[in-house]
């Protein structure tokens, strides 16, 4: 089988994304489920806002141009195994300018967005803050970590994915990045 060369770049992205997305649950795997053996709670547990399976429209291969100029793609895998990965990079003029890994997960029954800028596993993890299914809207947010404190990921608009960062800029006031994707065929 010969492939075309975007098909071979999107194959090598998506193994290099499984490889490095199973390094990474090895470091953030959710703990197991309460034994029997646990105590029992008085209180009915908080249902979650949304399960992993629930952001699948992440799924494929999405492309845009940045305000500096720069191409940004990145590639999300689908939600078996309760798990997405993606692996992103921004280049310009034959050049890479930045490589990130993330990974969505759940963990006591929240989903959690953990941001690998770099490829090294960020000490801040997001949870899952607000989702709008029909949307097809997450916000996650850490407000411990100095910027971005919110990521929002935003698929409302047909094959068009917005991903919006934001938190305190370095004067205190707010800075928002802002990531317009389309979906590559």
């Amino acid at each position: 089988m010969q492939l075309t060369v975007p098909a071979a770049l999107r194959l090598t992205l998506m193994l290099v994304a499984f490889a490095v997305g199973a390094s990474i649950f090895a470091q953030t795997a959710p703990t197991p489920a309460a034994t029997a053996s646990s105590p029992a709670t008085t209180e009915p547990a908080a249902a979650p806002l949304a399960r992993v399976a629930d952001l699948a429209w992440l799924s494929g291969h999405w492309r845009g141009t940045l305000k500096s100029g720069a191409t940004f793609e990145t590639f999300y895998t689908d939600a078996s195994g309760n798990t997405i990965v993606s692996a992103s990079k921004e280049h310009r003029a034959g050049r890479t300018l930045t490589v990130e890994f993330e990974l969505f997960y759940e963990k006591d029954g929240r989903v959690i967005y953990q941001p690998h800028p770099h490829g090294a596993r960020s000490p801040h993890a997001f949870p899952l803050v607000a989702f709008d299914a029909a949307a097809k809207r997450a916000t996650f947010e850490n407000k411990e970590h100095d910027f971005p404190q919110t990521f929002v990921f935003d698929a409302g608009t047909r094959d068009v994915l917005l991903i919006v960062l934001s938190g305190p800029g370095r004067n205190g006031a707010t800075k928002e990045l802002r990531y317009e994707l389309r979906r590559v065929p």
